[in-house]
């Protein structure tokens, strides 16, 4: 099975161009909000690697009834395994758009790619109905590797909540570091594993991934501040709050 080469090229050519806009410091979203009324938050994602791109980062608030975005110990689905291989969140996004607001979600909101030291800021609405926020995005020199948080409950925040990011390993293609695989070399190849989510073990670089890629598995690569919008300047960030399943 063979990556389109459009989406390849589209991926690397969005990388490279976002340069000039991530220079400019001034942060965009781009949203989608189920009907009614409701609080707005303020996610700021920050790359903490020195050699990893985060493609497009995307999060989604959602109620209990929504699946987990991601668990380690269990395979990963269709809308993440596209994501974690090819930076590609279109696949969740649709399902989410099509299916389920207004159901199971509220709202969606995306970014676009964010490179090492650099940060990126999304709006989006939370509610009663749907209070958590979920989000994910590709480490983008890995076979299928990305960061994300689960079912954080933005609505009851009063004051930021600060989330250390760890890179996590999708289990749905192997981790060969060959060229032709890795989507930032351009690669087009797949080379499927029917793993499980794990944490991801690092770059290796013993295959074609250069050294200058490598991250440390054993801390975080992002750091994703969620904010009530309104109340940027007050209170402590501190990690707790996500959803146990």
């Amino acid at each position: 099975m063979y990556r389109s080469r459009t989406l390849v090229t589209a991926l690397a050519l969005g990388l490279v161009s976002s340069s000039a806009a991530f220079a400019q410091s001034r942060p965009t979203s781009d949203s989608m909000n189920a009907q009614g009324e409701g609080k707005r938050i303020r996610i700021t994602i920050e790359n903490l690697t020195t050699g990893q791109t985060l493609s497009p980062p995307v999060f989604v608030s959602h109620n209990s009834k929504a699946p987990m975005l991601f668990k380690e110990g269990e395979e990963a689905s269709f809308g993440l395994m596209r994501i974690a291989e090819e930076g590609n969140a279109g696949p969740l996004l649709s399902s989410v758009v099509t299916k389920n607001i207004g159901e199971e979600f509220g709202a969606v909101g995306s970014g676009t790619p964010i490179l090492p030291g650099q940060s990126r800021v999304v709006e989006l609405e939370v509610t009663r109905e749907f209070p958590m926020v979920s989000g994910a995005a590709m480490l983008v020199m890995t076979n299928d590797g990305f960061t994300g948080i689960n079912g954080l409950n933005a609505y009851e925040l009063s004051s930021p909540r600060r989330i250390e990011a760890m890179a996590y390993d999708a289990g749905t293609e192997k981790n060969n570091e060959r060229k032709s695989a890795l989507i930032a070399m351009m690669g087009t190849d797949r080379d499927p594993e029917n793993g499980k989510v794990q944490m991801h073990a690092g770059i290796r670089g013993n295959a074609d991934a250069p050294d200058d890629w490598k991250f440390d598995p054993s801390k975080s690569v992002a750091r994703i501040t969620v904010t009530p919008v309104g109340m940027e300047a007050t209170g402590s960030v501190n990690s707790d709050g996500m959803m146990k399943r």
